[in-house]
């Protein structure tokens, strides 16, 4: 029962319209299906709703549709971890790699359970994959 950890530009696609989309469901398709747990920090879940409400805010959705995005997050499959737990090691992965704190939180995460991380932000992954070669880009992803 290994698992994945999936950053908030991975789970943001699962109840966002947003490129890439179809690949960040196959995540969920396949640890529904493997009984893989997901996991996610606890940050992520602000970081979606923030970009929820962007949308509602830039005129793009409703507040309905906002409100119903937010409910299909919170029905999201997934564990929540508290950014507590690896905030030692991500101020060392700020330091070194000159990330933002929320991205190195969850390199910090996925290397602290040893579990594979999938994110789709190419800079994030451009600046730590030699250190950490278990962060992955979400369309190189495979189960």
């Amino acid at each position: 029962m290994p698992g994945i950890v999936v950053d908030s530009s991975v789970a943001g696609k699962w109840v966002l319209p947003e490129p890439d989309s179809a690949l960040a469901h196959a995540i969920v398709t396949e640890a529904l299906r493997t009984g893989e747990p997901l996991f996610v920090l606890d940050i992520a879940l602000a970081e979606i709703t923030n970009a929820i409400w962007k949308q509602y805010y830039r005129g793009l959705a409703t507040i309905d549709q906002a409100r119903q995005w937010l409910d299909d997050l919170l029905a999201c499959p997934v564990q929540v971890v508290p950014s507590q737990r690896v905030l030692r090691p991500a101020l060392e992965i700020t330091a070194k790699h000159r990330r933002a704190v929320h991205d190195a939180l969850f390199v910090a995460l996925a290397h602290d359970l040893g579990l594979t991380g999938v994110t789709a932000d190419e800079p994030l992954h451009t600046a730590v994959h030699v250190d950490y070669p278990n962060i992955v880009m979400l369309r190189n992803w495979k189960p």
